[in-house]
């Protein structure tokens, strides 16, 4: 049995460390104990143990399952560097690239993950066939430092220092319309023109950052006629005819018949790379954002 020992000389097995490692990535004890292999009852068991020998409480319910207290949330930072230490030595045993396996969790922009990370994901699993991918949301409050991902994709640099942060590269959007649509509408020269066409944006109080939402920092007072959530619906909604709307430049196809409007505007935004510095050397962790890093010359 392999025991910890720190803060205040306490010890703690490595088997309960890791229980609390697992609920504080997934929030949920049920999730959590399905990802190791355990009963609910086992679970609840270690962590209680834990609880129990370092003496304080380090999680508590909430609304959408559990959260880390203060207290827990300064154990995590301690366990994650012990966790990238162990699971790097037992890496130095292992033959020379051999796989690595586990789960690695990924929160990543809409438009990035369907047209950049999915179609290139066949390039890491072929290395590492063991591994396990997921990719996920950034719902509104999403916060890497609460441990709900393990690695994500933003949109400008993340405001928490403790997050490391590295540029995948910037992007382009602009403003388009179809050619149907103009047609039938004209085409706007000024913003004031603009704004009196039918306009396409996002549902904004489901954005996870006000960085995405680059119409409002066309004009202060858009208003979205028609407001989708998802960056390549707003791209379908704007390719049938609906209206004008801010459309990433990488989500578009060819001859889609698109018709820019107002290209002088210049838009531009960049995504970062950004991780847990704790984990970066946990092999798993490792393997992903070494991949991601050559996602880079993806994105335009």
């Amino acid at each position: 049995m392999l025991y910890l020992s720190f803060m205040g000389h306490k010890q703690m097995n490595w088997e309960d460390a890791r229980y609390l490692l697992a609920v504080a990535r997934v929030g949920q004890l049920g999730r959590a104990a399905e990802t190791l292999g355990v009963s609910v009852m086992t679970l609840s068991r270690h962590l209680n143990q834990l609880q129990h020998r370092v003496g304080t409480v380090l999680l508590a319910r909430h609304s959408k399952g559990m959260q880390l207290t203060n207290e827990g949330s300064r154990l995590i930072e301690y366990l994650e560097r012990a966790e990238a230490e162990i699971e790097a030595a037992g890496s130095i045993f292992e033959a020379r690239g051999r796989s690595v396996s586990g789960t690695v969790r990924i929160a990543a922009p809409e438009g990035f993950a369907l047209k950049v990370l999915t179609p290139n994901l066949r390039i890491l699993l072929s290395e590492h066939p063991d591994l396990s991918v997921e990719i996920v949301p950034q719902t509104p409050g999403f916060s890497l430092s609460r441990r709900e991902a393990d690695i994500a994709v933003m949109v400008g640099r993340p405001t928490e220092r403790q997050l490391h942060s590295e540029s995948l590269g910037t992007y382009s959007l602009g403003l388009y319309a179809s050619e149907s649509y103009i047609a039938d509408y004209s085409m706007p020269k000024t913003i004031d023109e603009l704004l009196t066409h039918r306009l396409i944006g996002y549902v904004e109080d489901l954005l996870f950052s006000d960085r995405i939402n680059i119409a409002k920092q066309i004009a202060s007072d858009w208003q979205s006629s028609i407001a989708i959530y998802s960056p390549v619906g707003q791209v379908e909604a704007v390719r049938s005819g609906l209206g004008i709307g801010v459309l990433h430049q990488f989500l578009l196809r060819n001859g889609e018949g698109l018709v820019p409007v107002l290209p002088e505007l210049g838009l531009s935004r960049e995504f970062f790379l950004v991780s847990h510095p704790n984990t970066e050397r946990i092999p798993r962790i490792q393997a992903v954002l070494n991949f991601m890093r050559t996602l880079s010359g993806s994105v335009r």
